[in-house]
């Protein structure tokens, strides 16, 4: 194998390191914007939940409420 052959491997070699590597950097940066989507889709989640909780315990509450004038809650209860 002569030397400019070798030298021209190596830069072959070289240049497809170079070529997966973009491509690689381009599906980091993707799978980074995918990532910080989530991230905020889960806090947005994250901070509903206390409302979501507040409504189902007045729900609870006028429910009871409603059994108790209607008189079809347990004795025990």
């Amino acid at each position: 194998m002569t030397e400019n052959h070798a030298d021209n491997l190596v830069l072959t070699i070289l240049k497809d390191i170079q070529l997966r590597m973009g491509r690689l950097d381009e599906r980091m940066a993707n799978l980074e914007l995918r990532m910080t989507a989530q991230e905020q889709h889960l806090g947005t989640l994250v901070l509903s939940l206390p409302s979501i909780h507040d409504r189902v315990d007045s729900l609870t509450r006028r429910l009871e409420h409603v059994e108790r004038r209607l008189e079809l809650r347990n004795a025990e209860l």
